[in-house]
């Protein structure tokens, strides 16, 4: 596998998320720029964890005193039928509530084999990159896809073409 150092790959400018961000606001960001994940910062470009939809998405919830699982979205239990009115919830808790905190990150002097080998182990799909504790770009598993396979498709800070969703794609086999 190729040497290649992360900066020379990497997104410079990612987009970010503040820990203060509701849940609207950060749905709406992900939306807006078309990504599942984001690293969470402070004002300083701090790094203090990463947000994914999965984080956001229902989740199985243990019951106390027992073995069933129930879903859960943002640590609270929801029945079925409750899911749609889960509104006020989702305005009073923050993005640092749920982000994942003390998360994987390198260097930018980290090569692609790290990065790829990472990803892998971890089952990671976006790599902060820091220097001093300071976010400076992020690798996203598209961005080592384009390192291995060659680049067909635009690079680090390129715009990325619009995302077809699967229901785009089998209404269009149809």
């Amino acid at each position: 596998m190729k040497l290649i150092p992360v900066r020379d790959f990497m997104s410079h400018q990612p987009v970010t998320a503040r820990g203060s961000m509701s849940i609207p606001e950060l749905v709406a960001l992900l939306k807006r720029n078309r990504i599942r994940s984001v690293p969470v910062v402070d004002d300083e470009h701090h790094l203090l964890g990463v947000i994914t939809e999965s984080d956001l998405f229902l989740r199985p919830k243990g019951v106390p005193f027992s073995l069933e699982r129930v879903p859960s979205l943002l640590g609270q239990m929801v029945a079925r039928g409750e899911i749609g009115q889960v509104d006020l919830l989702c305005k009073r808790v923050k993005v640092e509530e749920v982000m994942t905190r003390n998360v994987n990150s390198v260097g930018e002097d980290a090569t692609l084999e790290d990065v790829a080998m990472l990803m892998y182990e971890r089952k990671l799909t976006l790599l902060p990159v820091v220097t001093e504790g300071r976010l400076v770009g992020v690798i996203r598993r598209v961005n080592v896809l384009e390192q291995i396979y060659g680049e067909s498709a635009p690079a680090g800070d390129a715009e990325l073409p619009e995302v077809v969703e699967e229901e785009d794609l089998v209404l269009s086999l149809a």
